[in-house]
């Protein structure tokens, strides 16, 4: 009998579901971590949360973003598109003698909304695209 209680309490705790959304700390100073719910102490901790299928997808949109930064190709006036439940928005902001642009990630989880700021317009796209480039670097070194 106890061995019929163990072998149901294994086999329960293997075909568990895994965790729903991947957290990723923007300051690149926390490891990744994963959780089934988003709360607002994660978003207080700086926590950017994206859903865990859809990360690598996620991931592969923001290099393209870097790429583009960095090459100093011009990116449509602005976007706005959705992977799972994060948001891409991206507005260009013509200056003087070039463009910046000015991309947000937002993702809604249910009751919290997580909010990133990934391009800031104030700074040069070549620092945008190395501050990108590094934050990429830190979350495919922490993944699992």
């Amino acid at each position: 009998m106890k061995y019929f209680i163990l072998l149901a309490f294994l086999v329960g705790a293997t075909n568990c579901l895994g965790q729903k959304y991947v957290l990723i700390d923007k300051k690149m100073s926390m490891p990744v971590t994963y959780t089934d719910n988003v709360t607002i102490e994660h978003n207080y901790k700086g926590y950017f949360a994206v859903e865990r299928a859809k990360v690598r997808e996620v991931i592969a949109e923001i290099e393209k973003i870097a790429q583009k930064l960095k090459a100093g190709e011009k990116v449509d006036d602005s976007f706005n598109f959705k992977i799972g439940n994060t948001s891409f928005v991206g507005l260009r902001i013509p200056l003087a003698r070039d463009e910046r642009y000015d991309v947000v990630l937002s993702t809604d989880c249910g009751q919290v909304k997580s909010l990133m700021h990934l391009s800031d317009a104030k700074i040069t796209n070549a620092s945008n695209a190395y501050y990108i480039n590094t934050w990429l670097k830190y979350v495919r070194n922490n993944l699992k």
